[in-house]
C-alpha cells in the first residue's frame, strides 16, 4: 500500500535531518583534531549548510502545489477551475474566454490583482473584499477586451496577467487533500491553445513544469474531423505543457451528453473505451519517448457543470442556491431519477432543504464528481512528491551539500597524506589524477560529441544538394528524409553505448520535424484544396490559430484569384494565355500580382505558424539533450570516482545543465509566372480609293482590303495547382534542411559549452584538493605527524555522509 503524501515528505525530512546530525557529529569530532586556523573555514562552512538545510526542510515542510488546468476547444475548462474553486469567479462562455494566465491561490480574504501589461485596454491594479460576482465581472471585462484585440489585429496588447486570493473549497475543506499542514495550493488555468503563443503566456507556462496538470477534452464533440483535432489539441497541449505525460490527469468533460441517449451506459462505455485508446495512440505517435508513461495514463469521466451546480443547491446563500437549482431543472434534469422529480414541487423556489440536498446528492454522484476527487487525490499523493522533492534536494546539493562532502573527504583525505613522504607521493598523484581525469573528459567527450558532429557534417552535404533545384519534372528530393535516417542511425548506435537505459527520451532529438512539416502542410493543402474547388476550405486547425489579419488577407486573395479567371479548371489542367487587348494585359497582370501576393501570404504565415511549433518542438528537444547530458554527468561522476575516489567530485545539475535555442524559420515561396511578350497577327481593313471604267473613271469609290499587320501580346502559361505545390514543397525542403542545420549546430555549441563546464568544474574540485593538501602538509611539518588512528575513521565517516547527500530523497523510489 503507497504511502500518503504527508508520509513521504515526512520521510524525506527525516533523511535529511539524521544528515545534519552526522554532519553536526563530523564537524565536533574534526574539529577538535584541526589546527585553529581552520576553524574560520569550518564555521563559515557549518553556516551555509544550516541555512541551506533550514531552507529545505521549510520548502519540505511549506511545499507549493500547483494544478495547472487546460483542454480542448469547448472542453469546460473553466468550470472545471470553477468547481475546484466552488464559486464561478472564472467567466465561461460558448467561444474561447480563457486568454492570458489565471492564477487563483488560496486565501482567507477575497481579492483580485491584475498586472500592468504592454498597451493594456482594461483596467489594473488590485482590488480587496469583492464579491464572487465583481471578481468574475472585471475578468470577464479584461478576457473580452483582450480578446477584441486580437481580432481586432493590436499585436501589441500584451495578454493579460491575473491573480484571484480566494478560499476556494480545495483547500477549505481537509477531506479532499491530505497534504503536509503549511501546503501553499494554487490553480493556474491556462490559456487556450489558441493563445498559448502570446508573449508572456508562453514564459508562464513553461514554469509549470512542478505543476500537475488537468487536461480536459470535449467528450460532447461528434464531428469526426472535429474529434480528429481534438485530438491533436490533446497532444499539442501535452507539448506545451513539457515533460512527461504522467504528471497529466486526462479529463473527459461533459460526458453528461450521454446521459440523454435511452442507452446511455452502453453508449458511455463505449465511447470511454474509444476515446482512451485514441488519446493514448495518438500520444504514443507523437511522443515516442514517453510511451510507458503513456500506456499508465489515468484518463477519468466528468461533468463539471452539473458538479458545480450540486455545490451551489448546498449553499448557505438562498439565491445561489435557487438560482443553481433552476439551471439543474432547465439543464441537467436528465440526471434527476424520474422518482425523484415526481417528488419535486413544479417551481424551484419551493424545494425544501432536504429536497435540494437530495438533488444536489444525486446530481454530485452522476456527474462523476465524486470519482474525479478520488482520483485527483490519488494523482496528486503519486506526482507531487516525484515533482517537487527532487528539485528542493538539487537546490540543497547546490546551495551545500555538494561542498560540505567535498571539504570533508578531501580534508581528512589532506591529513592523512600530511606527511613528508606521503605528501610527495600525493602530490605526483594529483598531477596523474589530472592527466586521467581530462584524457578520460576527452574520451567520454569525443563519445558524447562524435554522433553530432556527424549530424552536422551530413547537414552539410544535404544542403548543398538541395540548394541544386531539379526542374518540376523530376523527382523531388526529400533531404529531410535522409536526414531523419542519418540521425535516426546515429541515435541508434547511442541506445548500444553508455546511454542506452535513457534511450527512448533522445527521440525527441529528430522527431520534432514531423510536427513542424504537419504545420507547412496544413496551410499548403487547404489553399491547393480552395484553388482546387473554386471556394475557400480553409478549415485546417493550423490556420485557425494564424494571424486573424493574415488569415483574411489570405482569404480575400484566393477569392480574387478565383474571380480573375483561376477556375477550378486551370486549377487542374493549367492554361496558356496570350493577352491581346490592354483589358486583357491587366487581368493577366492583375493575376501573377495576385499570385506572387499569395506566396508572400503563405510565407509569411508558415514562418509564424512554425515558429509557435518550433518553440514547443524544441521544449522535448531541451528535454532530451538535457536527459542525455545528466547521463554523461553521471558517467562521468562513476568515472572519476574510480579514477579518484577521495577527492569527492560531485557535479550541480543545476549549474552546468544550461540550456536555450531560438530558431527563425525562413520559409520563401514563389507562385506567379513569367509574362513573355510575343505577336500575333491581326488582319485589318485597309480603305483604298477606286475609279471605275463604267464611270469614265471620273467617281472614285472607298474599298476595302485586308491586310496583315503584326501586334504585340502578352503571353504566359498559366501553372496548374499541382506544379505549384511541387515548387512550394521543393523550397519548403530547403528550408527545413536550413532549420535542421541551426539545430545541429545548436547541439554541438550546446555540447561543448556543457563539456568546457564539466572540464572547469573538476578543475577547480581537484586544484581545491591540492590546496588542501598543501596546507595539511605544512600543518604537519609543524605538528611532525598526524594521528592515523583518528583520520582514517574521520574520512570512513567523511565518506558515508557523502553517500548518504547523494541518496537524499531517494526515498521516493
Amino acid at each position: 500500500m503507497r504511502s500518503n503524501i504527508k508520509n513521504i515528505f515526512e520521510a524525506v525530512e527525516e533523511s535529511i535531518n539524521n544528515i545534519n546530525k552526522e554532519w553536526c557529529s563530523f564537524q565536533d569530532k574534526i574539529r577538535e583534531q584541526l589546527p585553529p586556523d581552520y576553524h574560520t573555514e569550518l564555521e563559515g562552512l557549518n553556516l551555509e549548510f544550516q541555512i541551506a538545510v533550514s531552507a529545505l526542510v521549510k520548502e519540505l515542510s511549506e511545499p507549493v502545489l500547483t494544478l495547472a488546468t487546460t483542454g480542448t476547444t469547448s472542453s469546460g475548462k473553466s468550470t472545471l477551475v470553477n468547481f475546484l474553486c466552488g464559486a464561478e469567479i472564472v467567466p465561461v462562455a460558448v467561444q474561447e474566454m480563457s486568454a492570458g494566465v489565471v492564477t487563483v491561490e488560496y486565501s482567507e480574504t477575497k481579492s483580485l490583482k491584475i498586472d500592468q501589461t504592454p498597451g493594456a485596454l482594461w483596467e489594473c491594479g488590485e482590488w480587496k473584499n469583492l464579491t464572487d460576482e465583481d471578481i468574475y465581472d472585471r475578468l470577464d471585462q479584461v478576457m473580452k477586451s483582450y480578446l477584441q484585440a486580437n481580432r481586432d489585429g493590436k499585436t501589441s496588447v500584451a495578454c493579460p496577467q491575473t491573480r484571484i486570493y480566494y478560499p476556494f473549497r480545495l483547500v477549505a475543506n481537509p477531506k479532499l487533500l491530505d497534504l503536509p499542514e503549511k501546503t501553499k495550493v494554487r490553480i493556474m488555468d491556462l490559456p487556450g491553445l489558441a493563445h498559448v503563443g502570446d508573449e508572456g503566456n508562453g514564459s508562464v507556462i513553461r514554469k509549470c513544469k512542478e505543476a500537475l496538470c488537468i487536461v480536459t477534452y470535449n467528450s460532447a464533440e461528434t464531428d469526426r474531423q472535429k474529434v480528429s483535432n481534438l485530438l491533436q489539441e490533446v497532444v499539442d497541449q501535452v507539448k506545451e505543457l513539457g515533460g512527461s505525460p504522467a504528471r497529466m490527469l486526462f479529463v473527459l468533460n461533459r460526458i453528461d451528453e450521454f446521459r440523454k441517449d435511452q442507452n446511455w451506459p452502453d453508449s458511455e462505455r463505449e465511447f470511454f473505451k474509444r476515446t482512451v485508446h485514441d488519446i493514448k495512440q495518438k500520444l504514443t505517435k507523437d511522443l515516442e519517448e514517453y510511451q510507458e508513461d503513456i500506456s499508465a495514463l489515468q484518463v477519468i469521466k466528468m461533468s463539471a457543470l452539473p458538479a458545480l451546480l450540486s455545490i451551489q443547491m448546498n449553499s448557505a446563500n438562498q439565491q445561489k442556491s435557487t438560482q443553481a437549482c433552476r439551471k439543474i431543472d432547465s439543464m441537467f434534469n436528465f440526471l434527476i431519477p424520474e422518482d425523484i422529480i415526481e417528488d419535486l414541487p413544479r417551481k424551484v423556489e419551493r424545494w425544501e432543504h432536504h429536497e435540494r440536498h437530495r438533488v444536489a446528492k444525486t446530481v454530485w454522484e452522476a456527474s462523476y464528481a465524486k470519482e474525479f476527487h478520488k482520483y485527483l487525490k490519488e494523482h496528486i499523493d503519486q506526482h507531487f512528491p516525484q515533482l517537487v522533492i527532487p528539485q528542493i534536494i538539487d537546490r540543497f546539493k547546490a546551495k551545500a551539500g555538494n561542498a560540505v562532502t567535498e571539504w570533508a573527504i578531501q580534508t581528512t583525505y589532506a591529513f592523512i597524506n600530511s606527511s613528508e613522504e606521503d605528501y610527495q607521493k600525493e602530490c605526483n598523484n594529483i598531477f596523474r589524477i589530472q592527466q586521467d581525469i581530462s584524457q578520460f573528459i576527452l574520451q567520454k567527450a569525443q563519445e558524447l560529441r562524435g554522433p553530432f558532429e556527424q549530424i552536422e557534417n551530413a547537414l552539410k552535404g544535404l544542403m548543398e544538394e538541395s540548394n541544386q533545384i531539379p526542374s518540376l519534372e523530376q523527382e523531388l528530393p526529400d533531404p529531410r528524409a535522409r536526414a531523419d535516417q542519418i540521425i535516426a542511425r546515429i541515435i541508434g548506435e547511442l541506445r548500444e553505448s553508455s546511454y542506452q537505459e535513457r534511450a527512448d527520451s533522445l527521440v525527441p532529438l529528430y522527431g520534432w520535424r514531423k510536427a513542424m512539416t504537419e504545420g507547412v502542410e496544413e496551410i499548403l493543402e487547404p489553399v491547393i484544396e480552395s484553388l482546387d474547388n473554386g471556394k475557400l476550405c480553409l478549415n485546417s486547425k493550423t490556420l485557425q490559430a494564424a494571424n486573424p489579419t493574415m488569415f483574411n488577407l489570405l482569404e480575400r486573395t484566393i477569392d480574387d484569384l478565383i474571380d480573375l479567371g483561376y477556375s477550378p479548371e486551370v486549377a487542374e489542367n493549367g492554361k496558356e494565355i496570350e493577352a491581346r487587348t490592354n483589358q486583357e494585359k491587366r487581368n493577366l497582370s492583375k493575376l501573377n500580382d495576385k499570385l506572387n501576393q499569395l506566396a508572400d501570404i503563405l510565407k509569411l504565415l508558415i514562418n509564424e505558424a512554425v515558429k509557435k511549433i518550433l518553440e514547443r518542438e524544441m521544449r522535448r528537444v531541451r528535454d532530451a539533450l538535457e536527459t542525455l547530458l545528466n547521463a554523461y554527468l553521471s558517467i562521468l561522476e562513476e568515472g572519476m570516482s574510480t579514477i579518484a575516489p577521495n577527492i569527492g567530485i560531485s557535479f550541480s545539475r543545476l549549474q552546468l545543465v544550461k540550456i536555450d535555442i531560438e530558431l527563425e524559420p525562413s520559409f520563401e515561396f514563389k507562385a506567379g509566372f513569367p509574362i513573355v511578350e510575343g505577336t500575333w497577327l491581326d488582319y485589318v481593313k485597309v480603305p483604298k480609293y477606286k475609279r471605275d471604267w463604267w464611270s469614265l473613271w471620273l467617281y472614285e469609290r472607298i474599298v476595302y482590303k485586308k491586310k496583315i499587320k503584326k501586334r504585340s501580346s502578352d503571353n504566359a502559361q498559366l501553372p496548374k495547382t499541382e506544379d505549384m505545390l511541387k515548387g512550394w514543397l521543393l523550397q519548403k525542403n530547403q528550408a527545413e534542411v536550413e532549420i535542421y542545420s541551426q539545430v545541429a549546430h545548436w547541439f554541438i555549441s550546446q555540447i561543448n559549452s556543457f563539456i568546457t563546464g564539466v572540464e572547469s568544474y573538476q578543475k577547480e574540485i581537484v586544484d581545491r584538493y591540492q590546496e588542501r593538501l598543501d596546507k595539511a602538509h605544512d600543518q604537519a611539518t609543524l605538528s611532525h605527524q598526524q594521528d592515523l588512528s583518528i583520520w582514517n575513521p574521520l574520512q570512513l565517516e567523511a565518506k558515508q555522509l557523502e553517500d548518504n547527500i547523494k541518496k537524499a530523497g531517494k526515498v521516493l523510489r
